[in-house]
């Protein structure tokens, strides 16, 4: 069995004519008569060609490719983002290359040399707070980029992210409101800026509410992780010592809430728990859960088109995007304290 491709010299010895001429009609040359062009492709199809894609962005300058460096496709978050990005990039002429560091930050810099190495025309990246090297490697290679989802400081970078801030605020205000006076709150990985921001924004509203730091209870991300991966996330629960659970993404509440409801608590009946991410949305097989995301127009989308943009016109000025946040969901997992 022959181990090589299929090329189009091979094609052009089956058929009869020049690979250059070969070439030419695959690229729809319309200075070549019709049937040759047909004939020509129909040798191709049936020998099984395909076009190298890498030497004709050589010639073009342009591989019509985007590769996105995520953190984990085990993140419903994530794949719902992927899915989005894949649609709208389709839609103007990209495919999608696909890059996971599996919660690797090392692997980051290894991820964005290979997607370099492969000419593609654009990155799409989810940075930690940490991630300057990495933006310096891809501004230094001259490589278009979009921050998504979170922010690095100071970054003289394209960012499209939610306004992380105001939606801890939001989900505080809001709790505040109903009544809560105790809480736990189930943090993300503090090499996200996500979760910095959220958490600022929460005890923005408890001190505006008169709330003190001893009514709240934060489990830290390291600990709350550990107990999802390992499926002990009651044990974060107990005792009760609140009304209320502010959970730093949905993937975390939604066992809290099996968790609760597994163990006689009523949610929202006994306590209230209110998320960020809104996975239902995108996921109407999910249950209804009281959570908080891009009021209109999301990252992916967003981030896509900032992206084109910047591949376009490289000169642009760099962009920032927040995007404004609402709840969904109101009274789903959320009520009035008990």
């Amino acid at each position: 069995m022959n181990s090589t491709r299929v090329t189009l010299k091979d094609v052009a010895n089956e058929c009869g004519y020049t690979a250059n001429t070969v070439s030419r009609a695959m690229r729809d040359d319309p200075h070549l008569p019709p049937a040759t062009r047909e004939m020509i492709r129909e040798t191709a199809q049936r020998l099984g060609y395909i076009p190298n894609k890498m030497a004709s962005s050589l010639r073009s300058g342009k591989s019509h490719v985007v590769a996105v460096i995520v953190n984990d496709l085990h993140n419903q978050h994530f794949c719902q983002m992927l899915g989005k990005m894949d649609a709208e990039l389709q839609s103007a002429g990209y495919s999608l290359l696909i890059l996971c560091m599996q919660l690797n930050e090392e692997l980051a810099q290894q991820l964005i040399n290979t997607a370099i190495s492969l000419s593609v025309d654009g990155i799409l990246y989810f940075p930690h707070l940490r991630s300057q090297t990495q933006l310096d490697s891809m501004l230094n290679n001259h490589m278009p980029f979009v921050l998504l989802d979170r922010r690095v400081e100071n970054a003289a970078a394209d960012c499209v992210r939610c306004d992380d801030e105001n939606g801890g605020y939001i989900a505080g205000n809001y709790l505040a409101e109903l009544g809560h006076q105790r809480y736990l709150y189930l943090s993300g990985l503090d090499i996200s800026s996500s979760q910095i921001d959220r958490l600022a924004g929460f005890r923005r509203a408890m001190r505006e509410h008169g709330i003190p730091d001893e009514n709240i209870r934060v489990i830290p991300g390291e600990q709350a992780e550990d107990a999802l991966s390992s499926g002990h996330i009651a044990d974060l629960l107990f005792p009760l010592d609140y009304t209320a659970i502010v959970s730093f993404r949905d993937e975390l509440a939604y066992p809290a809430v099996n968790a609760l409801r597994t163990n006689g608590v009523a949610v929202p009946g006994d306590v209230s728990v209110i998320s960020f991410d809104n996975l239902y949305g995108g996921n109407p097989n999910l249950l209804p859960l009281t959570s908080i995301f891009a009021a209109e127009s999301d990252v992916a989308a967003e981030g896509v088109k900032v992206l084109l943009d910047r591949i376009g016109n490289r000169n642009s000025p760099v962009q920032t995007k927040i995007l404004p946040v609402r709840i969904f969901n109101e009274n789903a997992t959320t009520g009035p304290a008990k």
